[in-house]
């Protein structure tokens, strides 16, 4: 009876503590603040999705390098490679134009997180509903 009773309150503790765990991570559309550098990168895209680059179309795509990898977003593909250290930037409207000068140096950037869907998503965590401010 007793073996009985310490596998029931092992099992109890085991069970909150993958809930905690499970709680501390981010998940999509939670809102977030992170700090990194920001760059424009180049991606390949229809037809072959860099099978055939010289035919490729060629994308051009914001993507924050994180200081602090991420460590735990629920459902994020973490099969690939840099998925917690790099973050595609969802940018919007005139940001494109605006906050160009803030290509390659560090930036603050508020936004959701948005799990990559389709082949355009190129990191497996986007950051979606961005503002961007330089890192003082």
């Amino acid at each position: 009876m007793l073996s009985m009773l310490m596998k029931l309150m092992l099992s109890l503790v085991i069970l909150f503590y993958s809930f905690g765990v499970y709680a501390a991570c981010l998940k999509e559309g939670d809102k977030i603040v992170l700090t990194g550098v920001m760059k424009e990168e180049i991606f390949y895209g229809p037809p072959n999705w860099g099978e055939d680059r010289a035919h490729d179309e060629k994308l051009l795509y914001w993507i924050l390098h994180i200081n602090s990898p991420l460590k735990c977003v629920v459902a994020a593909n973490t099969e690939q490679k840099g998925w917690n250290s790099n973050i595609q930037l969802i940018v919007s409207g005139d940001d494109y134009k605006t906050k160009r000068n803030l290509l390659n140096h560090h930036v603050t950037v508020d936004g959701k997180i948005m799990l990559a869907v389709t082949g355009y998503h190129m990191t497996s965590v986007l950051l979606n509903d961005t503002s961007f401010q330089p890192t003082e």
